[in-house]
């Protein structure tokens, strides 16, 4: 059974030009992919036109997200001229030249999206070379395949199914933007510019656009914008803001003057071949989530602010009915901008000693977050401690008074809590030797005590001096490690506080 045409899908999507306004949409005209839900003999799509010219040397690229299987047909065409499948019980990748087999064992792996290039010169100074390459990494080499021989003119190329219509050899999965050149090519930067989503290159002799209208059985195609996306945008993730690069040709319904930010008052830069977006990571609507590692900062173009996305709440049509004629909504029309920084959750200091010590802070910031812990004079918290000055000597009656912040990277919608101090007589904070000042925010050492802190980036405590019987003499290191959080979001570890730990000790 023939799969639907072209233009039905643009329907279901929501046209791309609209008769009844002129929207700007990132929508791209050429951005599909097929869908092999099972094997069958009769799964499987052919180009709608034969190869047109007679090929002493060729390359193939082409994208797959493939399911686990026992065997997964690639592409072939009716006499072996080109082919190539996965044989699991053997772990090998087999590729065929007019019937001449080259394979390699080990170089790839199913179940995953993964882009495939292989390239072939039967030319006589060539000597039937060539080379396979996995994800821009060139995982197998071969020469003697079908030296000095051509691929003849005409014939059609299948994908997903071998020639033989074996169902034992097919595919499951996803395949897209397969296109084949006239071309032999043997460096990183060419396998990276043929990978790039691509469905009319000029260049290619048999482009992915042949095949959208061969698909065949239960072959369905769909939109697909992940790796297509990828291709023509670039993001850069800068020190204070993110920048995003489109570029205009691949999104032609896009109309600049029209698109902003998540925030419509920041607006986008154009020339005639790109589009250019930048946000500052505390400004535009740039909002900012954290887990122990990771600030993961995200915003979004909306690309039309004069027609702008539905709101969520029209309920024309609902994802329970057959059919909805709801407009467009803003998840599925934006497109999402987002850099992660890694964040520096943990601090050690040589805080203090019994015995005459020299020992400099360790630890360092990354990215533009730094995280550092401060020791002080007294509970005014007015003078701290220079780095010349530690480790400390310090009396067992005496208190130590500190300070844990974000020094930078932070900004006013950010806040922290020490989440955990722990003392070793080592550097090492896993050294086996420990002694507990703060679990999950709350100090498990009677003489803990909290202090008033300047702003949310900081938080201030201070106990009692000790010692470890195991090693009397040696340098006290403190390790503490931060949750940091957002200051928009209610319920945060952060907004609890340590009050609630006095709290949690009147209950118990």
């Amino acid at each position: 059974m023939q799969v639907a045409q072209l233009g039905l899908f643009i329907c279901i999507l929501g046209s791309v030009q609209s008769f009844a306004v002129n929207r700007s949409t990132i929508e791209p005209d050429h951005n599909w992919k097929f869908q092999f839900p099972v094997q069958a003999n009769t799964a499987y799509v052919e180009s709608t036109r034969g190869i047109p010219m007679v090929l002493n040397r060729f390359t193939v690229s082409f994208w797959v997200d493939d399911v686990r299987s026992r065997y997964l047909a690639y592409f072939s065409t009716p006499g072996r001229e080109m082919e190539m499948f996965y044989d699991q019980r053997y772990n090998r990748l087999y590729f065929y030249v007019n019937g001449q087999a080259t394979y390699c064992s080990g170089c790839i792996s199913t179940g995953n999206r993964k882009h495939i290039l292989v390239t072939w010169s039967g030319t006589a100074d060539a000597n039937g070379v060539g080379s396979i390459w996995v994800n821009g990494q060139r995982v197998h080499t071969f020469s003697g395949v079908s030296r000095g021989k051509s691929i003849p003119k005409g014939l059609p190329v299948k994908l997903g199914q071998r020639y033989d219509s074996s169902s034992t050899y097919s595919f499951t999965g996803e395949m897209m933007y397969f296109n084949l050149y006239l071309t032999y090519v043997t460096t990183a930067e060419e396998v990276a510019k043929l990978a790039k989503a691509t469905t009319s290159d000029p260049e290619a002799v048999l482009p992915w656009g042949d095949f959208i209208g061969g698909g065949n059985g239960d072959v369905v195609l769909y939109p697909e914008y992940e790796i297509y996306t990828k291709s023509f945008t670039t993001i850069t993730c800068n020190a204070n803001n993110m920048t995003v690069s489109l570029e205009r040709a691949a999104f032609p319904h896009l109309i600049p003057s029209r698109a902003s930010l998540k925030d419509p008052s920041c607006r986008v830069i154009w020339d005639d071949n790109f589009v250019n977006i930048t946000t500052p990571l505390d400004d535009c609507g740039t909002s900012v989530a954290y887990n122990s590692s990771v600030a993961t900062y995200t915003n979004f173009l909306v690309p039309d602010i004069v027609n702008p996305p539905a709101d969520p709440s029209d309920t024309r049509g609902t994802v329970h009915a057959v059919i909805n004629r709801g407009a467009v909504a803003l998840d599925e029309s934006r497109l999402f901008i987002s850099c992660n920084y890694d964040l520096v959750p943990h601090r050690t200091i040589a805080a203090y000693a019994v015995a005459s010590s020299r020992y400099n802070i360790e630890g360092s910031g990354i990215r533009d977050f730094k995280f550092e812990i401060k020791l002080y004079h007294d509970a005014s918290y007015k003078q701290a401690y220079n780095d010349r000055e530690y480790p400390l000597h310090a009396d067992s009656t005496e208190r130590i008074y500190a300070e844990g912040s974000l020094t930078s990277g932070g900004e006013n919608r950010t806040e922290i809590r020490i989440e955990k101090c722990v003392m070793t007589p080592d550097a090492d904070p896993n050294y086996s030797t420990q002694h507990e000042l703060i679990m999950e925010g709350c100090g498990v050492d009677d003489t803990v005590e909290y202090h008033d802190s300047p702003n949310f980036l900081a938080q201030r405590f201070s106990f009692q001096a000790f010692r470890f019987n195991e090693r009397p003499t040696a340098v006290v290191y403190m390790h503490c490690y931060i949750d940091v959080c957002s200051a928009d979001v209610k319920g945060t570890k952060c907004k609890i506080g340590w009050e609630a730990c006095d709290a949690d000790e009147e209950e118990a």
